[in-house]
């Protein structure tokens, strides 16, 4: 399936029965998700043989590889991973597409190869500066007209500098925005680090 709304409705089966990779802490559905508005958006957005890059796993991970899509997730603990693959082989997933890269996204994202990405889900640790060093590694990778999905915007430590920044720089379009998450295409491409001559639109 590889049509909008197949996706969509892959989308319903998925959080009607997640990949419990965070376990009870995350209460009943033993996995924390974003909003379903989300989760709509990248189905119509990651078509099969995306370049797909996240930060954070779960929900959207199990979405991004029934999709076929080129997926790269980055996570903290092994043990998610392993609990993910047990999940989409007991529903007979092929996840030959999916790459995980285990350990801390600072330290993970400088070392991958500097391969062009379609879309980047930034969900991986809240704590400040991590959503700003995984949209600078992530984001940095993608394509003119790429897309950035940003997740969990009422924490202050994930929306604090990033999101203002993005809204000044007008080489990134907000093409979505709910109180929880947001979407920027880029309108450039290449490795996001320049000096502050090349950030006039931030004023002295």
């Amino acid at each position: 399936m590889s049509d909008p709304s197949s996706r969509r409705e892959q989308v319903a089966t998925v959080t009607a029965d997640p990949p419990p990779v965070h376990g009870p802490v995350a209460g009943a559905q033993q996995v924390w998700s974003t909003e379903l508005d989300c989760y709509d958006f990248l189905a119509r957005h990651v078509e099969p043989g995306a370049r797909t890059l996240e930060t954070g796993c779960g929900v959207s991970t199990a979405l991004f590889t029934l999709w076929g899509a080129e997926h790269t997730c980055c996570v903290y603990a092994q043990e998610e991973a392993d609990i993910l693959l047990a999940w989409a082989r007991e529903r007979d997933i092929d996840v030959s597409r999916l790459k995980f890269e285990i350990g801390p996204s600072d330290a993970v994202l400088p070392s991958l190869e500097p391969t062009e990405l379609d879309l980047v889900f930034i969900d991986g640790s809240h704590a400040f500066p991590a959503p700003i060093i995984d949209w600078f590694y992530g984001a940095g990778r993608l394509r003119e007209g790429g897309i950035v999905v940003l997740d969990d915007l009422q924490l202050a430590a994930v929306r604090l500098g990033l999101l203002d920044f993005l809204a000044r720089d007008p080489r990134w379009e907000l093409v979505a925005h709910q109180e929880k998450w947001a979407a920027f295409v880029r309108h450039s491409s290449g490795p996001l680090r320049e000096e502050w001559t090349e950030q006039r639109f931030l004023g002295d």
